[in-house]
């Protein structure tokens, strides 16, 4: 991977949103996707066979933290790519699905490019991220933020081992990281403000959630159910399945 080089971000960006009433915290089950992920284990967890939900959530938490986006933000873009409505058979579908591209992007990238680009380059992992904006993501948090996309604790885990593979899914608490890591430069491009530091309006809010999902019509709709989530949790009316704090 390549090295961090110095920029004109401190990494002690931390940004907020304005207007969001404060939601409660979740800690009960979650309702998809399906509970089974590809995870790679630190070094006193080889014999661990099952990873709470809650311990989950302080991944997501952690993830959000060192990356300085709102905590609340990288909750909802799990909820909206990972639907609690579906069924069984849709959740195993989607786990099928992520996996073979997730596949696909790890042989891709040992073997020159031999996986067809609708497979290796589409979107997995826990956060339904393409191998593209992963990527980009990564580059913009070295060039802008002098640092890895993945903490240290996160990324030499395992024995010392390098985990950041840079492949969506093969590794859910590096997914996290990934995403927040694209949710901060999605912040500094809706905002005009590289090294982003200070508090979002709710109309920019959705417009980073929306630029998430793509454009169009398709990426507002996912941007306004994600909104209506969110005002409904600080509610009570809805649920924010991955937020503990």
């Amino acid at each position: 991977m390549s090295q961090p080089k110095a920029c004109r971000c401190t990494g002690k960006e931390k940004t907020t949103i304005e207007g969001l009433s404060k939601i409660p915290s979740y800690t009960g089950d979650f309702p998809s996707p399906l509970q089974v992920m590809w995870y790679v284990p630190e070094q006193d967890e080889l014999f661990k066979l099952h990873i709470s939900d809650t311990e989950i959530r302080r991944w997501i938490r952690e993830a959000a933290e060192y990356h300085g986006i709102p905590h609340v933000l990288l909750a909802i873009i799990l909820q909206q790519e990972n639907g609690p409505n579906a069924t069984a058979i849709q959740k195993a579908g989607q786990f099928a699905e992520r996996t073979i591209t997730t596949f696909g992007a790890i042989v891709d990238k040992r073997l020159w490019d031999i996986f067809p680009d609708a497979i290796s380059k589409g979107s997995s992992g826990f956060a339904n991220m393409s191998r593209g904006a992963l990527l980009d993501a990564s580059k913009y948090t070295e060039n802008n933020y002098g640092r890895n996309p993945l903490s240290n604790e996160v990324r030499y885990r395992a024995f010392g081992i390098d985990q950041d593979t840079r492949v969506s899914g093969d590794d859910w608490k590096a997914d996290l990281y990934y995403c927040s890591a694209h949710l901060r430069q999605l912040i500094d491009r809706v905002t005009g403000s590289p090294c982003h530091n200070g508090a979002l309006t709710m109309d920019q809010l959705r417009e980073v959630i929306k630029a998430y999902n793509g454009s169009g019509p398709m990426a507002d709709k996912y941007a306004d159910d994600a909104m209506k989530t969110l005002k409904g949790a600080s509610t009570g009316a809805s649920t924010l399945y991955f937020y503990e704090q």
